[in-house]
């Protein structure tokens, strides 16, 4: 069993009706003494649900579009229409969550929510990752992929990764301490390796492929951006967790600090993630622009 959270009061929830099962519950009590953290990482939040929201819709009205215009879909669309879910799903949650967090304090809400943020610790990086090595695919091994372009494959790695992030949700639902431990640094660090090694051989393919001393053409650069792009945003979204709750522990001393100090405030960086991740996808497929446009002629 984990270490209590706060000693001095019971803050377990004991299930009657099966023998040994112990459900934790969290208190809400713990920052007492410790505010800014818990602070900073609500309006932050409240900041990124307020940007990526919206972002996020406007991507499901546009797939929309496409599909009752008759566009296929492809393989990519596929993986960022599941992204798109889980982000929708993650960010109309926040709102909710934070005001239980701070004022209603219904400890059932509060588990629900444990559970929902998989969708942005697990669910999410993987799914990008799934999105890194079809790109990796296509532009390394382009005879393969144009040979296996078919979604059924694509569907079967994302019932994986919603089966993974359900199970993990489900974990974190149950037993919340999880949540502040190395647990999610290991769910992290898998889907890193994997978008790193492929959109690094990406933009190497991509560069080499032009012949010495010749510039590179404009769509490839764009391209190459793009990658550079996602790379910083997937280094700055989920890097910082996996060092912070790795060696965060020892540095805190006690598990209130560490909750407090470190637990709270580097779920910011994944919620970023969420929010200006879906900001650069309508950026590279010109729906910022239009917008733009449109209010630049009024």
């Amino acid at each position: 069993m984990l270490p209590e959270v706060c000693p001095q009061r019971n803050d377990l929830l004991r299930n009657s009706s099966t023998s040994g099962f112990v459900w934790e519950q969290f208190d809400f009590d713990i920052c007492n003494n410790f505010e800014v953290g818990r602070y900073t990482w609500a309006c932050i939040s409240l900041l990124c649900f307020t940007v990526g929201f919206p972002a996020t819709l406007v991507i499901l009205w546009r797939m929309s579009r496409m599909c009752r215009g008759g566009t296929v879909f492809t393989p990519n669309d596929l993986f960022i229409l599941h992204l798109t879910i889980m982000d929708v799903g993650f960010l109309a949650f926040l709102p909710i969550g934070l005001l239980n967090h701070f004022y209603l304090k219904v400890w059932a809400i509060e588990a629900l929510w444990n559970l929902v943020y998989s969708l942005n610790t697990l669910g999410r990086p993987f799914l990008m990752a799934c999105v890194c090595f079809d790109c990796y695919l296509a532009v390394v091994h382009p005879i393969f992929y144009h040979k296996n372009k078919s979604l059924t494959p694509r569907f079967v790695a994302v019932g994986v990764v919603w089966t993974l992030t359900a199970a993990n949700g489900l974990t974190f639902f149950l037993f919340y301490r999880l949540f502040f431990s190395f647990f999610p640094a290991v769910t992290y660090s898998v889907p890193i390796v994997i978008i790193g090694v492929c959109d690094g051989v990406i933009v190497y393919k991509l560069v080499k492929s032009d012949p010495v001393g010749k510039r590179i053409h404009p769509q490839k650069q764009r391209a190459i951006q793009t990658l550079i792009y996602s790379l910083a945003m997937t280094a700055i979204s989920y890097l910082p967790p996996v060092i912070f709750l790795s060696v965060g522990r020892p540095l805190a001393g006690s598990f209130n600090v560490f909750v407090c100090a470190i637990g709270f405030p580097i779920n910011i960086t994944s919620t970023l993630g969420s929010t200006f991740m879906p900001v650069l996808y309508l950026y590279n497929v010109g729906t910022l622009n239009c917008a733009r446009l449109r209010c630049c002629k009024h």
